[in-house]
């Protein structure tokens, strides 16, 4: 059976593909012995202990076409290669090399051939597919003693919800994750601050209030320029989407939200079995009161249709768009000119005054053993090797801009905690109202967080507690690279930290064999069918009809697959 779904999964990827033949070492491949540990190592020593011989690992390469490499390196002989040799005495070998932008094509085509490298870097639906088809190994033996504290950390950060996703269904773990950002999944209201005084008005917080704010920066010329061209609130660009999982720049989901409609988020139901969010009558709600906001040009009228949504907002004409914390990148121009005082918030409230937002998957990146991997223990010494060493060799010139280490490094990831920006925000609030100070952080586990004290007393006036745009030091030289990130961390992040929130997580992260065939389908006839609605070229009772159709083209028997799943 398991052979018939493996040939079911390359075919479903139309991995078919001659030019990326070759995979890696097959289960029956010959394997040395695992190398033990020299006599006498301690335990604490064990994740970054040098193996008294060399150990080979079997890896498939993911290359930058754009990448730079020194003179006499290459992709598979470079300096992090060399240092983990020297350092551990482990030997990387490639049994392929494929160009980053066919990699995940070239990695679904070893899954489904059965014949995978030792160790891989895989994405979400890789690795349940591995997973599926019984091809990885548990590593719960080797986290304990292997996992230096940093990662274990980081691991430990994700909590319950991370557990979940590296766990099988007998709570082995069976990956290595890269823990993403809780934040980064969190969509809030930005609004122009400026624009709110100019106009005596307050933040909305509720949906009628956030109308009326909406529609005052459409009609009162908040810009002063004597013209009709100002946008209440931004939508989508054409490359962009309505909804999404977790962090969504410039969609609609707050709005969804507040009507606690999750699109495109598979939803425990209060029976316990799984429903899909799209096909909720809060969806059908959403959509008529979104409708609304367009039809009264609360909302861009090219939303959906204008090539970039970033255009308007940097030149000034927008009052309000929603995004992830970290949007106070996206808006840096404008901040560092002076010119824009943005503001997050998370609005619009629900009518039972709750702000739900749904999350972004705890972990997108898994780190894995195949079975015929005699040493998965390496995974985790060449893991805590880079979590050590990474802003060393930036510091020491070996990481450099033709030696990039996340073009290079074998099993590349970020690791970080998955609540360091709430983390930073407290920091630094507190740093710079004088309750603590850098001798008081532990930094081994905060890649940035250093960097950010120092530059924050550097950029921030007084009063340390009021971050409008004229309490920053806009003059600095250090603030082109540091200031954006600093509001982002401490306007971006604030709600996150001040205000509560109820969390929204998918109850289901796999592909069922319909979705496999037919899931592409369904989701383009759901984006279809909501863009019409919202934007006025379909009456709402076009959602119905899609409900009807979603559910007899392919979504009732994913459900029940899904249902029959979980129910094991």
């Amino acid at each position: 059976m398991k052979k018939k779904q493996l040939i079911a999964f390359a075919s479903a990827m139309a991995l078919a593909v001659t030019s990326l033949a070759g995979c890696g070492k097959s289960d029956e491949s010959t394997q040395k012995e695992a190398v033990s540990e020299a006599k006498g190592t301690a335990k604490e020593d064990l994740p970054l202990s040098k193996y008294p011989e060399t150990v080979t690992v079997h890896l498939g390469g993911s290359l930058n076409p754009n990448a730079k490499l020194p003179a006499g390196m290459a992709y598979d002989d470079n300096t992090y290669l060399d240092l983990l040799k020297k350092d551990l005495n482990i030997k990387v070998v490639y049994d392929w090399v494929a160009s980053s932008t066919d990699f995940e094509e070239k990695m679904n085509l070893c899954i489904g051939s059965n014949n995978i490298p030792e160790l891989m870097n895989v994405n979400a639906t890789q690795y349940r597919a591995l997973l599926k088809y019984d091809m990885i190994q548990p590593l719960d033996k080797y986290f304990d003693d292997y996992a230096s504290d940093a990662l274990k950390s980081y691991v430990k950060s994700g909590g319950e919800e991370l557990q979940k996703c590296i766990t099988n269904e007998d709570g082995e773990l069976m990956a290595i994750p890269a823990p993403a950002i809780t934040a980064g999944g969190i969509n809030e209201m930005w609004i122009r601050q400026d624009w709110l005084d100019k106009l005596g008005l307050e933040a909305p917080r509720t949906w009628d209030e956030m109308v009326k704010v909406a529609e005052a920066f459409v009609t009162q010329d908040p810009d002063g320029n004597g013209e009709d061209d100002t946008i209440g609130i931004l939508g989508p660009s054409n490359s962009d989407h309505m909804n999404a999982i977790g962090g969504n720049q410039y969609g609609l989901d707050p709005l969804f939200s507040s009507f606690q409609s999750y699109p495109q988020y598979w939803l425990q139901g209060k029976d316990g079995t799984v429903e899909y969010g799209s096909i909720q009558p809060e969806t059908r709600d959403a959509l008529e009161k979104i409708s609304e906001l367009y039809t009264n040009k609360l909302i861009d009228p090219e939303m959906l249709v204008r090539s970039n949504s970033k255009e308007p907002l940097l030149a000034g004409k927008v009052g309000i768009f929603f995004g992830p914390w970290w949007s106070g990148y996206t808006v840096a121009d404008a901040t560092l000119a002076g010119a824009a005082d943005w503001r997050a918030y998370f609005t619009p409230l629900s009518e039972d005054g709750n702000y739900y937002t749904h999350m972004a998957e705890p972990t997108t990146q898994y780190v894995v053993a195949s079975k015929a991997c005699k040493n998965p223990e390496a995974a985790f010494k060449i893991i805590n090797y880079l979590i050590k060493n990474q802003q060393k060799w930036v510091d020491e010139g070996i990481a450099t801009t033709e030696l990039v280490t996340s073009d290079f490094y074998p099993l590349f990831n970020n690791y970080d905690n998955a609540d360091e920006i709430e983390v930073s925000y407290d920091v630094l609030t507190k740093y710079l109202a004088g309750e603590t100070t850098m001798d008081d952080v532990d930094f081994s586990t905060h890649n940035l967080l250093k960097s950010d004290m120092e530059a924050v007393k550097k950029l921030k006036k007084e009063p340390y507690d009021d971050f409008s745009l004229d309490k920053w030091n806009l003059d600095s030289d250090i603030a082109k690279n540091n200031l954006p990130r600093l509001v982002s961390i401490l306007v971006g992040d604030a709600p996150s930290v001040n205000e509560k929130y109820v969390p929204v997580y998918n109850a289901y992260n796999g592909q069922t064999e319909t979705m496999e065939t037919k899931w592409a389908n369904l989701k383009k006839m759901e984006e279809e069918t909501f863009s019409k609605i919202v934007m006025g070229k379909a009456d709402i009772s076009e959602f119905d009809t899609f409900v009807k159709n979603w559910k007899s083209q392919g979504g009732d028997q994913i459900l029940k697959e899904i249902n029959d799943e979980l129910s094991k």
